[in-house]
């Protein structure tokens, strides 16, 4: 959606863009709440972060959860006519009463408050569409749990202290199906597409390239290049 020419190189020829530094620090949270969140489902109990918001339902218990959770396999969805598989791995799934399921995502933020990307909306849509080509009933919500670092605190003494936010935003999985069919298609397309206008990192190329940096057109991924320095 951001630029199907990097796309493009990143699935049909694993040249990716530039990685960001890594969320190691979120990660160890995110780890740490799936176990504590573990105990709660175990004894049957909703976690009080929920309890607190008034949230009626409980921790989806079945037996795909592991599978769900697992980053290579995730929730899938085989959409046989694109011959192509759409999958993405949740963090935890409340059910509700009425046996409808609504994805939840933990995030650990240093803000002063926690902030919803357009990103995480996207994510949660996706995970929604998932979930629902899977045969199950949705909710037309889903749930952040921010994990807030306190820093009124006044000294680090070795350990993070956070408070719990929940945060629920509507889900539109409308859109999921067209933006996966024309994924696939750029994917498999043999010649590069056109870079999107507003993409940072083929712009980035382009100026460089004006400002004489050496080229080196690579025949096999279409006319894309690398910039090489002089010195």
């Amino acid at each position: 959606m951001e630029c199907p020419r990097c796309f493009w190189l990143d699935n049909k020829h694993k040249v990716k863009r530039p990685p960001s530094f890594p969320y190691t620090l979120a990660s160890a949270v995110d780890f740490l709440v799936k176990q504590e969140f573990d105990i709660y489902r175990k004894e049957g109990t909703l976690p009080p972060v929920f309890s607190n918001y008034k949230i009626d339902a409980k921790l989806f218990n079945g037996s795909q959860l592991p599978e769900w959770r697992h980053n290579f396999t995730g929730v899938q969805y085989f959409d046989e006519d694109l011959n192509a598989m759409l999958y993405g791995a949740v963090d935890d799934i409340l059910e509700f009463a009425d046996g409808s399921l609504a994805v939840v995502d933990y995030k650990s933020t240093g803000s002063k408050e926690p902030h919803i990307y357009d990103d995480y909306q996207k994510q949660m849509d996706v995970y929604t569409y998932l979930l629902n080509k899977n045969g199950f009933e949705v909710s037309d919500k889903a749930y952040f749990v921010f994990f807030v670092v306190d820093k009124s605190v006044g000294k680090f003494d070795k350990k993070l202290n956070f408070n719990e936010e929940v945060r629920d935003i509507k889900v539109d999985p409308s859109w999921v199906a067209q933006v996966f069919e024309r994924a696939v298609k750029t994917a498999r397309q043999e010649k590069s597409p056109v870079a999107s206008v507003d993409c940072v990192h083929c712009n980035y190329i382009d100026k460089a390239n004006a400002h004489g940096g050496n080229i080196i057109h690579a025949t096999d991924i279409d006319k894309d290049f690398v910039i090489v320095p002089e010195n």
